[in-house]
């Protein structure tokens, strides 16, 4: 755990999904006994590890559905404005077999890591209605609508809430919403975060 002198007092946190990228499998060391197959080992194309900084992780792959409502986080860069911060080791939810590139495939199948983020400027989330009368994306300002009886897209109007989720125009689904303050970043101005530069 993240525990350093000059830390004071708990943030909000949630468990999240991790995306680091590709995942690169070798088996290496040797067998155990006879009949084994050999341990592998893991190579992230952008690990994370405890005490590292995180955004949200924008890609339309990353519904509420299909990541069973957890948040998916990224490592920090000038278009993934900084959101929180690992707070523990990250574990495996199927540690996968064989190399996986494909995002898609790495969320069905279960081959990522999850870890607990405390998040800076969040201060409560929960799950609620969200409109998809155009593209909700991952960490768009959301606004409450009293026609529709759910959240829809603000655009790039800071709300003091954001959607963890992607959700397509059309669509009437729930999803966990954040509430907390931020402002816009330089390089990704509908995303929830702190401004982080290159």
């Amino acid at each position: 755990m993240a525990n350093e002198s000059g830390e004071y007092g708990a943030l909000y946190n949630l468990t999240c999904i991790l995306y680091e990228g590709a995942i690169t499998v070798t088996t290496t060391g040797t067998h155990k006994a006879a009949g084994r197959d050999l341990d592998p080992s893991y190579a992230f194309a952008a690990e994370i590890s405890d005490g590292d900084y995180v955004g949200l992780h924008n890609d339309t792959g990353n519904t509420a559905l299909l990541t069973g409502f957890l948040p998916v986080v990224t490592t920090a860069a000038a278009a993934t404005p900084v959101l929180g911060r690992v707070i523990n080791e990250p574990e495996w939810v199927n540690a996968p077999q064989a190399t996986q590139n494909v995002w898609a495939t790495q969320l069905a199948g279960g081959y990522y890591r999850i870890a607990n983020i405390e998040f800076m400027t969040v201060t409560n989330a929960h799950c609620a209605q969200i409109e998809g009368t155009t593209d909700v994306l991952v960490g768009a300002p959301l606004k409450w609508d009293l026609s529709d009886d759910g959240w829809v897209d603000a655009g790039t109007t800071f709300t003091g809430c954001f959607s963890f989720h992607y959700q397509a125009a059309a669509s009437s689904l729930e999803g966990l919403v954040g509430f907390g303050q931020y402002a816009g970043t330089v390089a990704a101005d509908d995303t929830a975060g702190i401004d982080t530069i290159a």
